[in-house]
C-alpha cells in the first residue's frame, strides 16, 4: 500500500512532484524559443539537473515514510511559497534595491530546511530522516522557484516594470560589464545561470542545515527522555 502525506497518497505527491519539473523543463525550452542565440549547453546544464531531481523524485518518494514525506510538503511548500511570493512582489512593489529582500527570502528559507531536519529527526529518532526531509524539501520548493521565476520572466517580458526590477536586480550593470551585445541573451542566461546553480546547490545547503536540525532534533529527544 502506497505511504500518505496528511492523507495524501505518496503517488500523488511523486505525480505533483514530477509534472511541476516537467513544467519547469517546458519552461527552459520556451526560453530557447524565444530567444533562439539563447546557448544550448546552458539548456542542456538546467536540463540535466531536472532529469536528476525526476530520478529522485520518481524512485525516492515512495521509498520516504508518511511522517517524513508530511513534513517534506510542509516546509518545501512553505519554502516554495517564499520564494513565489518574493519573485512576485518585486514586480507589484517594484523596490528600488531588493538586497534586502533577498536576504529575508533565503534567510527565511534556509531556517525551514533546518526545522524540516529537526522535526524529521525528532519524530523517527534517525538523523538520516531528517537530512532527507530538508533535502526533498528543498528540491519541491526549488523546483517551484525554478517555475515562477521563469513564467513572470516572460509574461513581463519587454514591459517598463519589468525594465524596474532588472535595475534594482543590477542586470543592466552586470549586461554593461559582460562585454556581450545582445541584452535579452545575457538575461535568459542569466536566469539559466541561476536555475542552474540554484537547483543544484540549494538541496546541498539544505543537507548541512538538514543534519544540524537532525543533531538539534535528537539532541531535544535525549533531553525529554532523560
Amino acid at each position: 500500500m502506497a505511504s500518505h502525506a496528511n492523507g495524501i497518497p505518496a503517488n500523488v505527491v511523486r505525480k505533483s512532484f514530477l509534472s511541476g519539473i516537467l513544467l519547469g523543463l517546458i519552461l527552459v525550452i520556451l526560453g530557447w524559443i524565444l530567444i533562439p542565440t539563447t546557448s544550448l549547453l546552458s539548456i542542456a546544464s538546467v536540463g540535466l539537473i531536472l532529469v536528476v531531481y525526476s530520478l529522485v523524485g520518481y524512485f525516492g518518494f515512495p521509498r520516504i515514510s508518511p511522517n517524513i514525506l508530511a513534513l517534506v510538503n510542509v516546509f518545501g511548500l512553505l519554502a516554495g511559497t517564499i520564494f513565489a511570493s518574493e519573485i512576485l512582489l518585486e514586480y507589484v512593489i517594484l523596490p528600488k534595491d531588493n538586497t534586502s529582500w533577498g536576504l529575508i527570502e533565503f534567510g527565511s528559507v534556509f531556517v525551514l530546511y533546518f526545522l524540516s531536519g529537526l522535526f524529521a529527526a525528532y519524530r523517527s529518532k534517525n538523523t538520516k530522516d531528517g537530512i532527507v526531509s530538508a533535502i526533498m524539501s528543498a528540491m519541491l520548493s526549488s523546483v517551484i522557484w525554478l517555475i515562477f521565476v521563469l513564467l513572470t520572466f516572460y509574461i513581463f517580458r519587454g514591459t517598463a516594470r519589468q525594465e524596474f526590477v532588472f535595475r534594482a536586480e543590477g542586470d543592466f550593470e552586470d549586461f554593461a560589464r559582460s562585454g556581450t551585445h545582445d541584452f535579452n541573451t545575457f538575461v535568459m542566461e542569466d536566469f539559466l545561470g541561476a536555475g542552474f546553480f540554484h537547483l543544484l546547490l540549494t538541496p546541498l545547503l539544505a543537507a548541512i542545515l538538514g543534519m544540524i536540525g537532525s543533531l538539534s532534533g535528537k539532541g531535544i529527544v535525549q533531553l525529554r527522555e532523560h
